[in-house]
Formats: structure tokens, sequence, C-alpha cells
């Protein structure tokens, strides 16, 4: 967990500035990068190691980022 905890403190700063600039809306960007973080901690056994792990944080926050659009387009 100590371990994660590095990650996190890391790479927050990256996910959440990269989320702000595909959502312009730093409350969403905010929830998409608790979000990514949490499922990444949930699968970080499962990162081979094959990129950076910024990519693979920031393919998590795109893909969280992209099910948050469909979810909030589909209620209005």
């Amino acid at each position: 967990m100590a371990e994660f905890e590095q990650i996190y403190k890391a790479y927050f700063n990256d996910v959440f500035l990269y989320i702000k600039s595909l959502s312009q809306n730093e409350s969403v960007a905010e929830e998409i990068t608790s979000e990514t973080f949490f499922k990444a901690m949930r699968s970080v056994d499962d990162f081979r190691g094959d990129c950076d792990i910024r990519v693979w944080l920031c393919q998590i926050a795109k893909n969280c980022f992209y099910s948050y659009l469909k979810k909030n387009t589909l209620l209005l």
C-alpha cells in the first residue's frame, strides 16, 4: 500500500491536469481523478510494466472520462 501511495503522490497532478484539459471542468477532473486512482489501486497488481505508469494511469483516466461522458449525455 505504501508503494501505491508513492504512485498517487507522484502522478496525481499529471492525471488531474490531463482530465482537466479534456473536460475543461475542475470538479469533473477531481471526480474522474479520484475514480482513476481507485480503479488503479484495485488493479495495480495487473500492471505489466509494458508502458510508463503515467501512460497507464492516463489511459484509465481517459476511459473513466469517456464513461462519465456517456453516462451524463444519456441523462440530458
